[in-house]
């Protein structure tokens, strides 16, 4: 499936089994957006609550990247095995993309807004150019593996989410995103936009509110 193809279309242009996969990309890039827009206006005294959102954020990218390494990559592999090559520049994506964040979380700890520019716009290009890269070598080969050996992948993927993931999990991928059908379960989407939905919200406001 081309990238623009599916990004143009939405999430349900994709198979059943790869919506929950794009979802968390194009949430990826929504979150990577948003810190763009607010570097440029924040000020030293609004640094320590995106700093809190950072760490919410930081914590599900590294969760995504770890499981695709650890998880989904492995089993793959055993699939379609000529994704091997392209999984371990992935990997090397990941190393990088690692580096850029390092630098994000020491500027906004640093307490200097006047620095953040500099580290925001490189995370964003990494992201980005790794996001792009990720999917062209992916969607062609997602697409020909059985759906019932994704889905197994996915769920030892979720599974392994730790607490303060699964929490905010929910309503992350449903915030200002199309709502697909198969991204998740009934049960699990009115949670998302119930239960958990207050408290993500609260966590977007030094984001959303840059001062």
């Amino acid at each position: 499936m081309d990238k623009l193809l599916w990004e143009t279309k939405g999430v349900d242009a994709l198979p059943r089994h790869l919506r929950g996969f794009a979802q968390t990309h194009l949430a990826l890039r929504r979150d990577s957006r948003r810190l763009v827009a607010a570097a440029p206006l924040l000020t030293s005294a609004g640094l320590p609550r995106v700093a809190e959102w950072w760490r919410q954020f930081r914590a599900i990218v590294d969760w995504h990247h770890r499981t695709e390494d650890e998880i989904l990559w492995p089993g793959l592999i055993e699939h379609v095995p000529e994704i091997a090559a392209g999984s371990h520049r992935m990997v090397q994506d990941h190393v990088a993309l690692d580096d850029s964040m390092v630098r994000v979380t020491k500027a906004l700890d640093g307490g200097r807004a006047e620095l953040i520019g500099g580290p925001v716009d490189t995370f964003d290009t990494v992201l980005h150019r790794h996001l792009d890269e990720e999917e062209e070598l992916t969607f062609p080969v997602f697409a020909r593996v059985p759906a019932d050996v994704f889905a197994a992948l996915e769920r030892r993927v979720l599974a392994s989410a730790p607490f303060h993931v699964k929490r905010v999990l929910p309503p992350w991928l449903l915030d200002g995103l199309p709502q697909p059908d198969g991204l998740m379960p009934g049960p699990v989407r009115l949670i998302g936009l119930t239960l958990l939905a207050g408290a993500y919200r609260r966590s977007l406001t030094g984001i959303l509110e840059p001062r």
